[in-house]
């Protein structure tokens, strides 16, 4: 049984629904950061099947994936400007089985994966000569539910970070299989932890999300080059950064675009948005799509947005979120302008404009962008820093902790 400080220092294998590459702000990803700079942390990417491999062969991300996904070969690698510490660690590609039915070659399939993910943790195991570790499925219920068929962690830790039964068709049993077989389960959000825990006749831990705050703090502290894409703009900005998807108000959208002409809206994210509406969102005149960006370049965004907004649907799934943009925006001294979609973001009440309906929110975004005090912006900031990663991380190995003892009683 280890101490405490051994217990501690232990390596993690982290397993999540993205990739350290991907093209929004991962969690997760930012959870493994801030471990690896304590500990060794292998963040596996969300692995690849066959069918991606074939389908995305030419894109840059499989191309340089390509001898680990086919020949479990250069399977590790730093992450650029990350810790030492914090490696990648890519899975020889999977069977495409998540698009079965129930049964047995549903079953078979899931077992194959399963064994590929756990060979690879194996294989990082023997050359590093680690005699232990922890293991925490961050949200990937699909991987190795039953966890200890397969592996023989320390601890095994169960991360719940959306409604998984609006957006995955085996996901609801998949993440109550991990719940009952897990060590350990955490939600980010309150309403998360609640239904889960009486799902499943278990405890689970509320562990949300945080906020890097020295990266987004700079759009307070220092003067950050404009980004290109607002370098024309004369008008008032209204943005967003983030997904343009399922969770998005698309009609709060139109109406703040012909309510506000006089202002231009900003959306920094990848676009999904032809999957979940039917709106022409290219013929709002005052609306403007970045696409994409890396973490890094967000703080810039933010510093010259003059109001920031969360317009989230009122939806099964967002009432499950405590989202992770709010602690960034709040760290860059953002007014924030939010519908009132979860539990979670009303515990932001005191700090940020809640509106009720789409007529509450439009007729906010006035007062938010005159809200820019310096003072205002301190006391953003200095809520965002209360829900730092590094607290969250403290609070993870306290939970762990006290879980491994009762496991070992």
């Amino acid at each position: 049984m280890h101490t405490q400080s051994s217990f501690s220092s232990l390596p993690l294998f982290i397993i999540s629904m993205s990739r350290w590459d991907g093209d929004i702000s991962s969690a997760s990803l930012a959870l493994a950061k801030v471990f690896s700079k304590t500990n060794p942390v292998y963040y596996i990417d969300y692995p690849y099947t066959l069918a991606d491999v074939v389908r995305e062969r030419k894109l840059p991300s499989v191309k340089m994936r390509m001898n680990a996904l086919l020949r479990g070969k250069n399977y590790l690698r730093t992450i650029p400007g990350q810790p030492y510490n914090l490696m990648a660690a890519t899975p020889k590609a999977t069977l495409p089985g998540n698009s079965l039915p129930p049964g047995s070659l549903y079953n078979w399939a899931t077992h194959i994966n399963n064994k590929i993910v756990t060979e690879l943790i194996e294989r990082i195991c023997r050359e590093k000569q680690y005699g232990d570790f922890l293991f925490l499925n961050s949200f990937n219920p699909i991987y190795l539910q039953q966890v200890e068929k397969y592996l023989q962690p320390a601890l095994s830790i169960y991360h719940s970070r959306d409604a998984i039964e609006e957006i995955s068709t085996h996901g609801l049993y998949r993440e109550n299989t991990c719940v009952r077989h897990y060590d350990m389960s955490m939600a980010t959000s309150l309403t998360l932890c609640k239904n889960i825990s009486e799902r499943n006749n278990k405890n689970v831990h509320y562990f949300p999300n945080g906020g890097d705050i020295s990266l987004f703090r700079t759009a307070i502290e220092k003067r950050l080059p404009k980004p290109i894409e607002l370098q024309g703009i004369t008008t008032p900005i209204i943005g967003y950064t983030g997904a343009i998807c399922q969770r998005f108000n698309y009609d709060l959208l139109v109406e703040m675009s012909k309510k506000h002409a006089d202002k231009t809206i900003v959306l920094v994210g990848p676009r999904r948005d032809k999957q979940y509406s039917s709106y022409n969102l290219d013929e709002l005149p005052n609306v403007i799509f970045t696409g994409a960006k890396k973490i890094d370049e967000l703080p810039a965004f933010l510093q010259y947005f003059d109001c920031a907004i969360l317009p989230f649907v009122y939806s099964n799934l967002t009432a499950g979120i405590y989202p992770l943009k709010i602690n960034e925006y709040l760290a860059a001294g953002c007014s924030v302008v939010s519908t009132a979609f979860s539990e979670d973001v009303k515990g932001f009440a005191k700090h940020i404009r809640l509106a009720e309906s789409n007529a509450d929110f439009l007729n906010m975004i006035d007062s938010a962008i005159a809200d820019q005090s310096e003072e205002k912006r301190k006391e953003r900031l200095d809520v965002a820093s209360s829900n730092a990663w590094e607290n969250r991380v403290k609070r993870f190995w306290e939970l762990a902790w006290n879980q491994y003892q009762i496991k070992n009683k």
